[in-house]
């Protein structure tokens, strides 16, 4: 009879640390082959994707993909160890099923937000509007997306500053870095310039830069043949490269470099807000200064 009972002892004992055992192992298991067929995926990319755009967009949406699928692995599998254990340790796991029930419904109808957060955060991930690393303006915040979770969002603005967003409070993304992106220069010259000279050395400029910067000009310059606008001081004309994901500001700054060298070296200036005065004396007042 006390061998039976140190047998009983000794399994009740056992079994709680088994299973944190087994929850811990699983959970090593589990992470460890999600890296590994995430990291696969990514570098099969490396051997299949020919063109370095699209292979930097699909690596961003395997990333974003590898943290969710992490974060519901752990999750459950911590929901199931947890319910076990309470098991092994004598409790009745159907009442606690029963009251996380009820307690869910009464949290739901409390927590609609966090539900809409949830469920957001979903259509975000299944849509692909956006993954981590890509450069984004949420409702008047822009930034780099540093993390994404199922239920907030996570941007790095240009200042440094880390803003978190609620996924269900998300109605317009504007992603700058999609597929493709375009850098678009303006420059307004002087009235007394020589637009097809302008234009010409406009489009002498841009050619040259794409040749400079085959992986990030991704196609021919378009260069407006005309005027683009009519300013208090300047004509405005107006030159647009596509770009790679995220290089648009790179060769924006890399083309006005050269265009301004290009300008003053074909004598066309670069008009400057000016003030034209014109002053108006009477008769009168003529008289008297005579």
């Amino acid at each position: 009879m006390e061998s039976w009972t140190l047998i009983q002892l000794s399994h009740d004992l056992f079994r709680p640390l088994g299973i944190l055992v087994a929850w811990w192992i699983l959970d090593w298991l589990g992470t460890r082959g999600i890296r590994r067929f995430f990291g696969r995926a990514e570098a099969g990319l490396e051997i299949e994707e020919g063109a370095e755009s699209r292979r930097e967009a699909s690596l961003k949406r395997l990333r974003t993909l590898r943290g969710i699928s992490l974060q519901i692995y752990r999750w459950t599998l911590a929901a199931i160890a947890l319910l076990t254990l309470a098991g092994s340790l004598g409790v009745d796991v159907r009442s606690i099923l029963t009251g996380l029930g009820i307690a869910g419904l009464a949290i739901s109808l409390a927590a609609q937000n966090i539900i809409r957060d949830f469920l957001n955060g979903i259509f975000i991930l299944f849509e692909d509007q956006f993954a981590v690393g890509d450069v984004v303006k949420i409702d008047g915040n822009s930034g780099v997306v540093e993390s994404f979770t199922l239920r907030t969002t996570r941007l790095r603005t240009l200042d440094g500053e880390l803003v978190t967003i609620p996924n269900g409070s998300i109605s317009t993304v504007l992603n700058f870095t999609k597929k493709w992106s375009r850098a678009r220069v303006e420059v307004g010259v002087d009235y007394g310039t020589d637009i097809p000279k302008a234009l010409s050395v406009m489009e002498r400029v841009a050619k040259e830069l794409a040749a400079e910067m085959p992986g990030k000009i991704i196609e021919a310059p378009s260069v407006l043949e005309g005027i683009l606008a009519f300013e208090a001081s300047a004509m405005t004309l107006r030159v647009l490269l596509k770009t790679a994901p995220g290089a648009q500001w790179e060769v924006a700054a890399a083309y006005r470099l050269r265009l301004k060298k290009a300008f003053e070296e074909s004598g066309i200036t670069i008009s400057l807000p000016q003030l034209d005065v014109h002053l108006k004396t009477s008769e009168a007042a003529l008289k008297r200064m005579a």
